[in-house]
C-alpha cells in the first residue's frame, strides 16, 4: 500500500545516499592523503635548506677566504685530481669530469642502512679553471666563459681582475688566504685558486680557479623552498591522489557494503520478510546500528502478529454481531413463524399458510445476509478483469438480492493499484450492506470517476437517512473511513433525517 511505496522510495533514495557516501568518503580519504603530503613536504623543505644543505655560517654569510679554500681543495677537486697525475694530461678527459661536475660545499647524510645512503648536498653556481704549472689552460668547465679552443694555450690574464697575483701565489705551492682570494661583490661574487700536489706533496701538479657567481645564503630559502614545492607539488598531488583514492575506495566500499546489506535486509522488512536479519558482527558504529535495528524487527515483527491477531478477533467479532443481529434474528424469527404454522395448520389452514409465507421471506432474507457476509469474507479477483466492469456486476448482484434499484455511472481510466481497488469494492460493500438494512431506500446512485491525481466513488441513496451528529453503535461507517485513511484518503458521509445519505470517497492515484 502507500506505506510500502513510501518505504521502497525511501529505500531507492538511500541506495543513491550509500553510492554518494562512497565517492564522499573516496574524496575526502584523497583529500587527507594529499593534503598531509603536502605539510609533509613543506616542513621537509624548510628543515633540509635552514638546517642540513646550509650551514650556518654560510647562511650568516661569515666563511673565511682560509675555509673557502680548504672547502675547494679538500672538497671538489678529488674527483679530477687523478686525471692531473697523468702525463701528458688528458684535456678533454679533464673539461668533461670539471663540465659535469658541480661547486659542492657542503654534503649531509639524511639516511644510512646499510649498503643505503641518503646523501644532501649543498652547492653553488661558478665556474672551474685548471691551470698547468707552466701557465696553460688544461681545462674549464663551461666553455662560455673560455672557449674550447683556448685549452692548451696560456691563460689570458685578463678574464678577471686580480688574477695574475693568485695564480703566482698558487704556482709557489703557497696557501696565503690574502693572496689567493679576490672578493668581486662581498659575499656574492668571488674567486679564488687553489694548489694541487702530486703524491709527495712536493710538486704542483695544477692550479685550480674558482669563480663563485652566486652563493646560497638565509635569503634564498624562501626561494628554494618554493622551487622544490612548485616542481613537486604537482607529482606529489597526483601520486597521493592515486594512493589515498585507491585506499579511501577499498575502506569506503567496505563501510558501504556493510550499509548495502543493512539497506537490502530493511528491503525486505518493508515487505513483510522477516526471516533474515543484519549479520554485521564487527563491534563499531555500523555494527551497534545494525544491532539496534535488529531488535526493532523483532519488536515489529511482534507487533504486526499481534496486530494481525487483534484485526482477525476484530474481524470474528464483527461477523458474530452481524450474524447476531441479522441473519439470526432472522432465523429466530422464520423459527417462530414455522412454529406457529404447524400449531395453526389443522385448525386454520389459511392463517397457517400466511405465517409459511412470512417464514419464507423470512429465510430468503437470512440467504441474502449470508450472501453478503460471504461477500466481504471472499471478494471477486481484481486482476485481470476491468475495475467498473467488477463493481458494476456487484451493484446488479446486490440490488437483484436486495430489490432496490441501483445506477451505476463509470467515469475516466483504469490505473488503479490493487490496494486501492480492494479498498473502494469493501467500502462500497459496507455501504450498500447499510442501505439495504436501515435505509429503505428505493433506489441507489453508484459513481466512479477518476481526476489527474485522484479516483473519486460516491453512493448516493433516497432512503431515511439518519443524524450524523448522533451516536452509532455499529461498525460500518468507522470501517469505511479507517479504509480510506489506511491510503490516505478522505471519507465523508452527508445524511439528514428523511433525505437521504451521501457517500464520497477520495483516494489518491498514487
Amino acid at each position: 500500500m502507500d506505506k510500502g511505496c513510501d518505504m521502497a522510495t525511501v529505500l531507492n533514495k538511500a541506495g543513491t545516499t550509500l553510492r554518494q557516501l562512497r565517492w564522499k568518503l573516496t574524496l575526502s580519504y584523497s583529500a587527507v592523503t594529499v593534503g598531509a603530503l603536502l605539510v609533509v613536504v613543506l616542513i621537509l623543505g624548510i628543515l633540509v635548506f635552514s638546517r642540513v644543505l646550509i650551514p650556518l655560517d654560510i647562511l650568516n654569510s661569515v666563511l673565511t677566504p682560509e675555509a673557502w679554500i680548504q672547502i675547494a681543495s679538500e672538497g671538489i677537486s678529488p674527483p679530477w685530481l687523478h686525471v692531473l697525475s697523468q702525463k701528458p694530461v688528458d684535456t678533454d678527459l679533464l673539461s668533461k669530469i670539471l663540465h659535469e661536475g658541480t661547486l659542492r660545499i657542503t654534503d649531509f647524510d639524511l639516511i644510512r642502512i646499510g649498503d643505503l645512503q641518503i646523501q644532501a648536498r649543498t652547492t653553488a653556481q661558478g665556474d672551474i679553471l685548471v691551470i698547468a704549472p707552466d701557465g696553460v689552460l688544461i681545462g674549464a668547465s663551461n666553455f662560455e666563459l673560455v672557449p674550447q679552443d683556448k685549452i692548451g694555450q696560456p691563460l689570458d690574464l685578463t678574464l678577471l681582475p686580480g688574477l695574475e697575483e693568485p695564480i703566482e701565489t698558487a704556482l709557489k705551492g703557497e696557501f696565503d688566504a690574502d693572496k689567493l682570494f679576490v672578493s668581486l661583490e662581498p659575499n656574492e661574487r668571488f674567486y679564488f685558486a687553489v694548489p694541487y700536489f702530486d703524491k709527495d706533496g712536493q710538486d704542483v701538479l695544477a692550479v685550480g680557479i674558482f669563480i663563485f657567481e652566486s652563493v646560497p645564503t638565509e635569503n634564498d630559502i624562501p626561494e628554494n623552498t618554493l622551487l622544490l614545492l612548485s616542481q613537486s607539488t604537482l607529482l606529489f598531488i597526483l601520486a597521493a591522489g592515486l594512493v589515498g583514492t585507491y585506499f579511501g575506495f577499498l575502506t569506503a566500499k567496505g563501510m558501504v557494503s556493510r550499509l548495502q546489506h543493512a539497506s537490502d535486509v530493511a528491503d525486505a522488512w518493508s515487505q513483510g520478510d522477516f526471516s533474515e536479519f543484519i549479520d554485521d558482527p564487527v563491534s563499531d558504529e555500523i555494527g551497534q546500528l545494525s544491532q539496534r535495528l535488529n531488535r526493532m524487527a523483532e519488536q515489529l515483527k511482534d507487533l504486526l502478529k499481534r496486530r494481525q491477531e487483534m484485526a482477525v478477533s476484530e474481524e470474528r467479532n464483527r461477523l458474530a454481531r452481524d450474524l447476531h443481529d441479522s441473519a439470526k434474528q432472522q432465523a429466530l424469527a422464520a423459527s417462530f413463524q414455522l412454529g406457529t404454522a404447524i400449531t395453526l395448520f389443522d385448525r386454520e389452514p389459511d392463517t397457517a399458510k400466511n405465517h409459511l409465507i412470512e417464514a419464507d421471506h423470512l429465510v430468503n432474507s437470512v440467504r441474502v445476509e449470508l450472501t453478503d457476509l460471504i461477500h466481504e469474507l471472499r471478494p471477486p479477483t481484481m486482476n485481470g478483469q476491468d475495475f467498473a466492469v467488477t463493481l458494476n456486476d456487484y451493484a446488479i448482484e446486490w440490488a437483484h438480492q436486495s430489490g432496490i434499484e441501483v445506477n451505476v455511472d463509470m467515469q475516466g481510466s483504469n490505473g488503479l493499484s490493487l490496494e486501492a481497488k480492494q479498498t473502494l469494492f469493501r467500502i462500497l460493500q459496507e455501504a450498500l450492506a447499510n442501505v439495504a438494512r436501515h435505509s429503505a431506500a428505493q433506489s441507489v446512485d453508484v459513481s466512479l470517476s477518476y481526476g489527474a491525481d485522484v479516483v473519486l466513488l460516491t453512493i448516493t441513496d433516497d432512503g431515511g437517512g439518519f443524524d450524523t451528529s448522533a451516536q452509532h453503535d455499529g461498525m460500518g461507517l468507522n470501517s469505511m473511513w479507517e479504509r480510506a485513511e489506511s491510503l490516505k484518503g478522505e471519507f465523508t458521509v452527508e445524511s439528514e433525517p428523511g433525505e437521504g445519505t451521501r457517500i464520497t470517497v477520495t483516494l489518491p492515484m498514487s
